[in-house]
């Protein structure tokens, strides 16, 4: 007699049973897993920065997210490994408004993205330029005892910078950190570094320089010796 179809093959069929009956158990767990919301600041990224172009705008370093999904999915989640990114392929010179959008968020399929903040970001894209620019000590304080500054030197006299066209052409000097006077009462030498903070500029040569402060401090005035009393004549 010949065995029923039913009972053909009846390991396969058995074991493609408990599969499925493990895939609808993981699935309907994670259906009945309540769901979570959590907050994270994460990292703005810029990608694909067109050839011959600088950004030349401030842009915010990190961007706030809010997500929604599993709770096990959320607390699993490394916020170190996320960031939002904005795509400037294709981009042209000058200003212009970029939306992130919740696709623009790195998270797994499971998290959905339903908040960011800033949405929106200004990025000015301008040429990208060379230029000396002359390098301007920052004093600071008052010498000591009288002192006063005589010559200031600086060598290098010039930093080379890169950065914006724009913002280049509008830079007349550029300072060092702070140099204290405070007290002093002798000349002096120190090494100070070169400061840039326009946004996309850099010193490509000059970062480091030395700084010569001379300074004239009054020799005081002679005090006369006591003239000797004279003896009466009697």
């Amino acid at each position: 007699m010949a065995s029923s179809p039913i009972f053909r093959n009846l390991g396969t069929k058995a074991l493609a049973l408990g599969i499925a009956i493990l895939l609808w158990f993981v699935f309907s767990a994670q259906q009945r897993e309540r769901i979570s919301e959590r907050s994270y600041r994460i990292p703005l990224s810029v990608a694909n920065v067109p050839a011959s172009t600088l950004i030349a705008s401030p842009l915010p370093p990190s961007v706030e997210v809010r997500l929604r999904g599993p709770f096990t999915a959320l607390r699993q989640l490394d916020p170190d490994r996320l960031e939002a990114v904005i795509d400037l392929t294709s981009a042209a010179r000058g200003e212009k408004i970029y939306r992130i959008a919740p696709e623009d968020v790195n998270v797994p399929r499971e998290i959905e993205v339903i908040a960011i903040a800033p949405s929106e970001v200004r990025v000015e894209l301008d040429s990208s330029a060379e230029r000396s620019v002359p390098i301007s000590p920052r004093l600071t304080g008052r010498p000591g005892a009288g002192a006063t500054v005589v010559e200031i030197t600086v060598e290098p006299k010039v930093a080379r910078l890169v950065g914006p066209a724009s913002t280049l052409a509008r830079m007349t000097a550029i300072d060092t950190d702070p140099i204290s006077l405070a007290d002093r009462t002798a000349s002096f030498t120190v090494p100070a570094s070169v400061i840039v903070d326009a946004p996309g500029v850099r010193v490509r040569e000059g970062q480091i320089v030395t700084v010569h402060v001379r300074l004239n401090t009054p020799r005081p005035t002679p005090v006369p010796p006591p003239t000797p009393a004279r003896r009466k004549t009697k």
